[in-house]
């Protein structure tokens, strides 16, 4: 999926007519016969993502209707690989969510830069050796982390809004200008 051009997500697919009215009806049924209609999660869940060292973007929506967007999922996991190797992992759903929250709680519609996502561990131990605060047990070696920052948005604010979720780890790096986000242990730094 290499490539510079901007990656739209796929929107949630339209519910013809019958898909309505076969619903409708076995809702009905299940409620003449004393069974309990429960509906799924329904609507959409949208990121918007930028990768500044390979200059790449996904705009679009990643979960509909309950249900993860599997071409949008790979587009993410492609975007947030390992650049130094071009090696992909999948990418935590949950931490997905977190993201998507996390731009909620800032009302932005600006893109996140993801300066890092997943990490193998060889350019894990490359970090730790020229110096940068990689932890040998990261979460990014499971796809469960980003070091991120928004344009426009205040690194205070950015990290007040990470810790507000109480998802995860946080992390700021005020001298880089990133906050380090996770969906392991709940902690901060």
């Amino acid at each position: 999926m290499p490539g510079n051009a901007t990656e739209r997500g796929v929107a949630c697919p339209n519910v013809g007519r019958r898909h309505v009215l076969c619903t409708a009806g076995s809702i009905m049924f299940l409620t003449a016969i004393g069974g309990i209609a429960r509906a799924g999660p329904r609507g959409e869940r949208r990121l918007s993502l930028y990768n500044p060292h390979t200059d790449e973007r996904f705009n679009g929506v990643y979960w509909c209707d309950g249900t993860y967007v599997e071409q949008s999922r790979k587009r993410i996991n492609w975007l947030m690989r390992d650049f130094h190797r071009d090696a992909v992992a999948p990418i935590d759903a949950d931490l997905l969510d977190l993201l998507h929250h996390l731009t909620g709680a800032l009302e932005t519609e600006r893109s996140v830069n993801v300066l890092s996502g997943f990490r193998t561990a060889a350019t894990n131990r490359l970090l730790q050796h020229e110096g940068h605060n990689a932890a040998a047990h990261s979460e990014h070696l499971l796809g469960k982390a980003a070091d991120i920052r928004i344009g426009g948005v205040r690194l205070k604010h950015l990290r007040r809004a990470a810790l507000s979720l109480n998802a995860g780890g946080v992390g700021t790096y005020w001298r880089d200008g990133f906050v380090h986000v996770d969906v392991g242990p709940v902690r901060n730094w």
